[in-house]
């Protein structure tokens, strides 16, 4: 493993079990490490340069230092706390001019917009985005961060937009998945269950649980509904009406039919109530992953689907641990918002 800071290689200078990355659920992530510097260091870090993480040249982790704290012992020692981002932080940094776009679908936008306004030094190329909705809009955005201007295109489709590791720009329907079948069975019956499970806790969670999706365009006065009747039914034996719901919003809704599809893309990334974390130097999970969890002590008495929301990995001299954390699905691989993505959108926009 080789860590650099701005082109320099700063392996030798980590401190044994500080390097944590966490990669969460709508594809952000984030990197924390600690490093020991004495004088003299060819390179001291700075806010602002690129950081990766390789291992044979393959790129594991890459991003942006955000943030540095220095305690010093004296002239000539310190020690520095680094916090980076992943790459989705230029277009958190990013801020768009105002714009009026001709008559586009939300996906062609955002199309428009990458190739038109971000500045190519940053190193960001376009990768897939689902052409989604066909119903054209002349969008009118007042200056705004890009992310914040992509989170709104991307949400006219009941999409997500994220950047990779390679610096490509993708805004889709639904996560990548991997091929791979891994489950955790607690019974140790099935032939694919990871081997050296280390702790197991399971959590039943209201929690960003909905089985009531509506999707409208007020302008319009136009809305459509979704509804998971196995989970209403299901909450309905547990008390009232079993009904969660919640509500998006879309300018490109004209009718009904509209409303209903991206009413049901949004509810398809909702999770169910259950919550499983567990702890394995096992690698080969990733964000997104739907895998097989068996654990009838806490009431999942057969393999059932859950969807792979967030990674934590900390590095100890040759080797990764891994703490994963996984959502209940239904439909498949699971986007679910965390307290890190609401931060990254906590500048809101209007468009007409």
């Amino acid at each position: 493993m080789k860590l650099t800071l701005g082109g320099y290689d700063h392996t030798e200078h980590l401190e044994q079990g500080s390097l944590i990355l966490r990669h969460y659920g709508a594809l952000r992530s984030s990197i924390k490490v600690t490093l020991f510097l004495s004088t003299p260091t060819p390179h001291l870090p700075a806010v602002g340069e690129e950081i990766q993480i390789t291992e044979e040249d393959e790129v594991l982790w890459g991003g942006i230092l955000v943030e540095c704290e220095w305690e010093c012992y004296d002239q000539d020692r310190a020690r520095v706390v680094l916090r980076g981002q992943g790459y989705e932080q230029i277009l958190q940094r990013y801020c768009f001019p105002a714009v009026t776009t001709a008559e586009l679908t939300p996906s062609a936008t955002a199309r428009y917009l990458f190739e038109t306004y971000l500045n190519p030094q940053d190193g960001l190329s376009l990768g897939e985005i689902d052409e989604g909705i066909t119903t054209k809009n002349s969008y009118t955005f007042y200056p705004a961060k890009a992310a914040s201007v992509f989170d709104f295109l991307a949400g006219e489709n009941g999409y997500r937009w994220w950047v990779d590791r390679e610096k490509k720009f993708h805004m889709k329907r639904a996560l990548p998945r991997t091929a791979l079948t891994l489950s955790v069975d607690l019974t140790e019956q099935d032939e694919t269950r990871i081997s050296d499970l280390q702790t197991f806790v399971f959590r039943d969670t209201t929690a960003g649980y909905r089985n009531v999706q509506y999707a409208y365009n007020k302008s319009g006065n136009v809305d459509g509904v979704a509804r998971a009747d196995a989970g209403v039914l299901t909450m309905r034996s547990r008390y009232g009406s079993g009904e969660y719901g919640a509500a998006t919003y879309s300018s490109v809704i004209y009718s009904e039919q509209d409303a209903q599809r991206i009413a049901t893309q949004v509810l398809s990334e909702s999770p169910g109530t259950g919550e499983v974390e567990f702890t394995t130097d096992d690698g080969r999970f990733s964000v997104g992953q739907v895998i097989g969890v068996c654990a009838p002590i806490c009431g999942i008495r057969e393999l059932t689907n859950y969807s792979v929301t967030e990674i934590r990995a900390v590095y100890f001299y040759d080797r990764f641990r891994y703490t994963v954390t996984a959502r209940e699905t239904d439909a498949g691989a699971l986007s679910v918002p965390t307290w890190e993505e609401a931060l990254a959108q906590r500048n809101l926009i209007e468009a007409r």
